[in-house]
C-alpha cells in the first residue's frame, strides 16, 4: 500500500495502469490480468482521481497517453517489470525462467549466430520467447521496445547502457581464379580498378599505408545487404571482398579465398550491446544478456569474431 495524499493507494491500481500501456488497449490488459474491461476501467477512473491528473485519452477503441500518464509510465513501469521478475523468481527457481525477450541484431549476424543461440537459450528454458529484429543501429532501441541489440555502429543514445562485446578484424581476399584472371591491387589505391563486392558501398574501406590513413568509398560491381551472401559472391569468383574476418575464415582456410593486400593493416571494427538499464534489466533478460556474452567470448578465443 502507498499513501498519497492522505489515502490509502493501492499498488495494484499503478501495475495495472502500466500494464494497459503496454498492451495498447483496455480489451487486451484485461485479458492479460484476468479481470473484466469495466473493472479495469473503473480502477483507472480511481486512480486518476487519487492522482488527480488523467493519465489516459479514451476512447471506444483506443487510447492515448497524456504528458502526465506518460510521466508516470516513464517512472514506474521498468520497477513493476522488476519485482513481478524477481517475485516470479522466489516462487519459482533461478533455472524456470518466464517471459519475452525482445531483441535486435544487423540481419547477417542473426541468421548466422543468433539465430542459433537463441533456439539454445530457448530450449535451456521453455518458458521464454524471443523475438528478433534486423537493425544495424540504437536509433529504434526505445521505439521498438527492444531489451538487448548487439550494433556494429557506434551507440549514439547517452540514455542507454552499452558494452563493447566484440573486436573484429578486417580482412581483404578474393578467389583464386578471380586472382589467376585479373591479378591482384599491389596497394589500396588500386582497389577500385577490381570488381569490389560489398554489403554496404556507404562504409568505407580503411587501411593503414606508409604514408598514413587510407580509405576509400567502393563503386561495387555487387552490393547485397548480407556480408554471409557478399563472401559468397567472392567464392564464386566475382571480385574483391572486405569483410570480418570471422565470416572469412572458413573459405581462406579451405583455399576458396586468398588474403590480399595483408601488408595493410586493417581497421578494427566492433560489436556493442545495448540495453536500458544496469540494475533494473529484468532475470530474464540478464540470463540472456550473459548467455550471448558467453558466446561471444567463446566466438573471439576460437578466432572467429563477431
Amino acid at each position: 500500500m502507498l499513501y498519497f495524499k492522505n489515502e490509502i493507494m493501492d499498488l495494484n491500481s499503478l501495475d495495472w495502469f502500466c500494464v494497459v500501456v503496454r498492451a495498447g488497449s483496455l480489451r487486451n490488459a484485461a485479458e492479460t490480468l484476468g479481470v473484466s474491461a469495466p473493472t479495469l476501467s473503473r480502477h483507472l477512473q480511481q486512480l486518476e482521481a487519487q492522482l488527480g491528473n488523467r493519465l489516459l485519452h479514451r476512447s471506444a477503441k483506443q487510447f492515448q497517453l497524456t504528458t502526465e500518464g506518460e510521466r508516470y509510465f516513464n517512472a514506474l513501469d521498468a520497477g513493476f517489470a522488476h519485482l513481478h521478475e524477481q517475485v516470479s523468481m522466489l516462487a519459482d527457481n533461478a533455472e524456470n525462467l518466464r517471459g519475452s525477450i525482445r531483441v535486435a541484431c544487423p540481419e547477417s549476424m542473426a541468421v548466422d549466430y543468433l539465430h542459433g543461440w537463441s533456439l539454445e537459450f530457448m530450449q535451456m528454458h521453455p518458458g521464454v520467447d524471443v523475438s528478433i529484429k534486423f537493425a544495424l543501429n540504437d536509433h529504434q532501441f526505445i521505439e521498438d521496445q527492444l531489451d538487448l541489440s548487439l550494433v556494429v555502429l557506434p551507440p549514439t543514445q547517452p540514455n542507454l547502457m552499452q558494452k563493447k562485446v566484440l573486436d573484429t578484424e578486417m580482412w581483404v581476399a578474393a578467389a583464386p581464379q578471380y586472382i589467376e584472371e585479373n591479378g591482384e591491387p599491389s596497394e589500396p589505391g588500386e582497389l577500385p580498378s577490381f570488381d569490389l563486392l560489398t554489403s554496404d558501398p556507404q562504409k568505407g574501406w580503411a587501411f593503414n599505408t606508409p604514408d598514413g590513413h587510407f580509405e576509400m568509398h567502393p563503386t561495387p560491381r555487387y552490393v547485397i545487404n548480407s556480408i554471409r551472401a557478399v563472401v559468397d559472391a567472392a567464392v564464386q569468383g566475382l571480385g574483391i571482398v572486405y569483410g570480418p574476418r570471422f565470416y572469412m575464415s572458413d573459405a581462406v582456410e579451405a583455399g576458396q579465398l586468398v588474403r590480399i593486400l595483408t601488408e595493410y593493416p586493417t581497421e578494427m571494427r566492433h560489436v556493442y550491446m545495448i540495453y536500458a538499464d544496469k540494475v533494473l534489466l529484468p532475470t530474464r533478460v540478464r540470463a540472456f544478456k550473459t548467455f550471448i556474452e558467453d558466446k561471444m567470448q567463446q566466438f573471439s578465443h576460437a578466432g572467429k569474431h563477431a
